[in-house]
């Protein structure tokens, strides 16, 4: 496949090498979903489009083309932007959904061998169970891209190859054109993560309208969940029965949601689908039977049959996690080994080669008692298991191919972890690749790890942790935060260098995995993707004695009223303490969740003291009423939280309260942290717990009275904390919740960037973010009442956090220096988050071009400031700033020079900020071209540095008063504790 359209040339050429034209050259589309649509049968619910201004979308700049055909709208433009715009400006009105039917689906029979039906009312021993498989895959983000092209009467679609005689013949009916007028390039997007059969007819179909309407190459990236698919899920019921360990009977019924069998738009253009085999044949895996020697088999679908066949790799999958999950499941019913259960099933010789072949490269004992554990043994509270999987399927082109999968995991039992360790997959095939089709084995293991890792993904969410997971240089598919698994090849992958590897070869990954979390916790999970949460719930649902305390509203109430009570009470009582858990204790998964956690949290920041041993506490925080010193926050038994319980650690954090029952200052922020999820909390306490513990005695807190006075913490809580997680917003994106609970909870920015009333309690509300301080720095607004001279952006605001650096307002600083260090550890996706939040509040950003020009005036006007300056601290000026700053002054000394006229702090109405940077300098940024800035505590004297700050504020913010009693403040400043 090819790499992305990005590495596309010009449309002349595009055509003669295969790939589609460049994403400079290409229209962007927007299509308008129905509200409300949802698949039944195959076939839309959708709303009818009863009216879209047309006019008014294409007359906005940059759009290309507007599309309004029945109930289908659609805008091609030049960039996303311009055509979201558009796609607002129709104010389409639609009607109500029309609902379902409610006559239930009949039952069709597709294959069957025996009769089963009979031999499951006569069994002895029968089992019924079901499974699910999501529509959209392993993830909620899936999303297919595809281009297309009208030029000299032909339609050029790229896009990932799917039921091509259908789809041509489709697309042509779209247009009124011949379907020898069309032709499909095979060529798929690198980031795209969806089965095409499911995506790719329907973003070809928006993207041909718009193409032919524009005469342009247009771009469409179509995301599930605009086609109404990203919750749809196949339903998977098997009933089986058996013999000991001999399966004498297998039915397995296909309902739910089922794929889409034309392109959407041809509904809502109302496009008769033309008369065509709709249904080509693909993988012949969708109507087989169980590639076992069962006597009695059958599979039916509840519905229209050619939904089912639409999409015959989704249904093959779908089929193969169901089936071997089953069969592991009658495994561990009969006692017997399940990889011995499949061989015993299995007289296909080539099959069961290949499943002896992986078993024996995975080290898997066919010959072991069958009732011994077949996971690794424990380490603390680390569960080890591993999964077998089979699969086998035929494409009437490319023949049979086999495929076998022994997945290895480890689950951390306290928080649900998961960690894909080692997988071991086996491949053959009746077919050779032809040589442009050949894949390495390295790329076949990158593509098994990514596959395995996914698999294991949460649902992204406000406390979802991303990563960017590489392998020898190439980048995979966004993935939870944890180590790539080792993979083992087996079969033909372990014999050739070039492969006929496929689709096929991941069918039996689900269910490997499903059967490992099985073997290792005992819980059961039926429907992909495996998250952390997922597992933790069940193994809590698991545990005896849990379930009747979490029913019931009484349950629930009388914990709420306890909770009120806790508050008011002044003493707590202590909670007992515990031995520090072992070495080993945690998964390296929730180890790795927890770094990230602790990162976001700036735990370190305020928990090392200068030149101290990290998180062992003792640094000084100055605060209106005194001085609190930071605690040691490492394992320590004696000094710090060794023998902390989670319950001691959890309420600490929650509530402010400390394992031996005292309350704890709000200058350690509770009050934030109580919005931390428990998934989070537990992985942050397992990592605090496990790293090096340092003993470390630090000052205690001595404040003045009454504020030393511990008990009246509880009126205060009662006032201003309210011990509640983070709920997200439903009216909001998931990247505004994410970052929402990123800057809310864990990051507390309000901490410092809200301002506090006279009981030192952050003022919420419209003040919310509108400025603080904190150590003796202004923490600035971060909403529209900013300073800046420059309007903060998303962007500015993105690049700022990742690299300590904003060409348009300055470099980090102070307190927010370290800050901006811990941020560099977490995802570029999380940092993002946070700045799709932050720049919620404040306004519109303007376009670039407008940023461009307000910065190009605020330089001007601070040169014609610089012409009326001069004297002693120009002088100063000279010496000691222009060299790194003034651009027309030697050559940059550290790649770029910084811009004083556009520094926010220059703008600012207190100085302090500008004296603090002059008195101790700053650290270079963590990812930018900047260097370290000296500090002139030492060579200039209090009058020195009041005057070369009143210098900077006139030349480089003239438009702004000049600052008062600035000695005072040099002098105050400086003798203030540095940080």
């Amino acid at each position: 496949m090819s790499a992305g359209i990005v590495q596309a040339a010009t449309p002349a050429t595009a055509l003669a090498a295969g790939l589609p034209p460049g994403a400079a050259d290409c229209l962007v589309a927007h299509v308008l979903t129905p509200p409300g649509l949802r698949w039944v049968g195959g076939e839309p619910l959708a709303a009818r489009l009863l009216h879209a201004e047309r006019d008014a979308a294409l007359a906005l700049p940059g759009i290309r083309a507007v599309v309004v055909r029945n109930s289908f709208a659609g805008v091609a433009a030049v960039s996303a932007t311009q055509a979201a715009d558009a796609a607002r400006a129709l104010r389409a009105r639609w009607s109500g959904p029309p609902r379902a039917g409610a006559t239930p689906a009949a039952r069709h029979t597709l294959a069957q061998r025996g009769d089963a039906a009979d031999a499951l009312e006569h069994a002895r021993a029968s089992h019924t169970q079901h499974y699910q498989w999501p529509l959209a895959g392993s993830r909620d983000d899936a999303c297919c891209t595809v281009v297309a092209d009208w030029r000299d009467g032909t339609l050029t679609v790229w896009l990932p190859a799917t039921r091509p005689g259908a789809l041509r013949a489709e697309l042509a009916a779209l247009l009124g054109i011949a379907p020898t007028q069309v032709l499909l390039v095979c060529w798929q997007d690198p980031n795209d993560r969806a089965d095409p059969a499911l995506l790719a007819p329907h973003a070809a179909a928006d993207a041909a309208l718009l193409a032919h309407a524009s005469g342009q190459p247009v771009v469409r990236r179509l995301r599930a969940a605009e086609v109404g698919l990203a919750d749809a899920a196949l339903d998977i019921r098997i009933d089986s029965a058996r013999t000991g360990a001999t399966v004498d009977a297998y039915a397995a019924t296909l309902s739910g949601v089922t794929a889409p069998v034309s392109p959407l738009a041809l509904w809502l253009t109302h496009t008769p689908a033309p008369v065509t085999d709709r249904l080509d044949a693909g993988h012949g895996g969708d109507a087989a039977l169980p590639p076992y020697d069962i006597p009695h088999a059958e599979l039916a679908v509840s519905g229209d049959p050619a939904a089912f066949k639409a999409a015959p790799l989704t249904t093959a999958r779908a089929q193969v996690f169901a089936r071997e999950s089953h069969l592991d499941e009658l495994a561990a019913a009969s006692d017997a080994d399940p990889v011995a259960l499949r061989l015993a099933h299995l007289h296909d010789p080539r099959g069961a080669a290949l499943v002896r072949q992986v078993a024996e490269r995975a080290d898997w004992d066919l010959d072991a008692n069958a009732a011994a554990p077949r996971a690794s043994a424990a380490a603390g509270n680390v569960r080890r298991g591993r999964g077998f999987a089979y699969a086998h399927s035929i494409d009437h082109d490319a023949g049979q191919s086999w495929s076998a999968w022994v997945a290895e995991v480890e689950v951390d039992g306290t928080t649900g972890e998961l960690a894909v360790t080692r997988v071991t997959v086996g491949h053959d095939s009746e077919s050779l690749p032809p040589p442009q089709a050949a894949t390495t084995a390295r790329s076949i293991e990158r593509d098994v790890a990514a596959t395995a890792l996914q698999l294991t993904a949460a649902t992204p969410g406000f406390d979802t942790w991303p990563g960017d997971a590489r392998v020898a240089g190439e980048t995979l598919p966004a993935v939870p935060a944890r180590a790539l698994p080792e993979v083992r090849l087996a079969g033909t992958l372990a014999t050739h260098d070039a492969l006929a590897a496929g689709p096929t070869d991941s069918m039996p990954a689900a269910a490997a995995v499903a059967n490992a979390i099985y073997d290792a916790t005992g819980v059961r999970l039926r429907k992909p993707p495996f998250s952390a949460e997922r597992i933790r719930l069940a193994l809590a649902e698991a545990s005896p004695g849990d379930k009747r305390k979490k029913r019931g509203w009484i349950a629930a109430a009388a914990a709420a009223a306890a909770g009120v009570c806790a508050t008011l009470l002044p003493w707590r009582a202590p909670i007992a303490p515990v031995a520090p858990p072992e070495p080993g204790f945690y998964s390296a998964a929730t180890l790795e969740r927890g770094r990230l956690v602790a990162a976001a949290g700036d735990c370190a920041v305020c928990h090392t003291a200068p030149g101290g041993a990290k998180n062992a506490g003792g640094l000084p925080l100055e605060t209106p009423f005194g001085t609190v010193y930071s605690t040691n926050i490492t394992p320590d038994v004696q000094s710090g939280i060794g023998n902390w319980s989670f319950a001691a650690f959890e309420r600490a954090m929650r509530e402010g309260i400390h394992r031996d029952g005292r309350r704890l200052y709000p200058a350690f922020p509770y009050t934030a942290f109580a919005k931390i999820s428990d998934g989070d909390m537990q992985a942050l306490y397992g990592y605090l717990m496990s790293a090096e513990p340092v003993t470390s005695a630090v000052p205690q807190t001595q404040l003045a009275f009454p504020f030393n006075v511990r008990p009246l913490l509880a009126g205060w809580n009662l006032l201003f904390h309210r011990n509640e997680r983070f709920t997200p917003d439903p009216s909001r994106s998931a990247q505004w919740n994410r970052g929402a609970y990123l800057a809310e909870g864990l990051g507390h920015c309000s901490a410092c960037h809200s301002p506090r009333n006279a009981l030192g309690a952050e003022q919420g509300g419209r003040r919310y973010l509108t400025g603080g301080s904190a150590e003796g720095w202004e923490a600035p607004a971060l909403t529209a009442l900013s300073q800046a001279p420059v309007p903060w952006t998303e962007a500015a605001l993105f690049t700022y956090l990742r690299g300590g650096y904003a060409p348009h307002h300055g470099a980090a600083a102070g307190p927010m220096a370290p800050v901006v260090e811990e941020l560099a550890q977490l995802p570029e996706d999380d940092v993002r988050a946070i700045a799709h939040y932050v720049a919620s509040f404040g306004a519109a950003a303007p376009a670039p071009s407008v940023l461009a020009a307000q910065a190009a005036q605020v330089e001007q006007r601070s040169q014609q400031a610089a012409r009326t300056l001069g004297g002693p601290a120009e002088r100063l000026y000279q010496s000691a700033c222009a060299v790194c700053h003034q651009s027309d002054q030697g050559i940059a000394q550290f790649g770029v020079k910084p811009s004083l006229a556009l520094n926010t702090n220059l703008h600012s109405k207190l100085p302090d900020n500008v004296i603090q940077v002059l008195l101790r300098g700053m650290p270079a940024p963590p990812n930018s071209e900047l260097g370290a800035m000296p500090g002139y505590a030492d060579t200039l004297d209090d009058q020195q540095i009041a005057q070369l700050a009143q210098y900077l504020r006139a030349r480089f913010a003239p438009d702004k008063p000049a600052w008062q009693d600035l000695e005072n403040t040099v002098a105050r400043l400086r003798a203030a504790p540095a940080h």
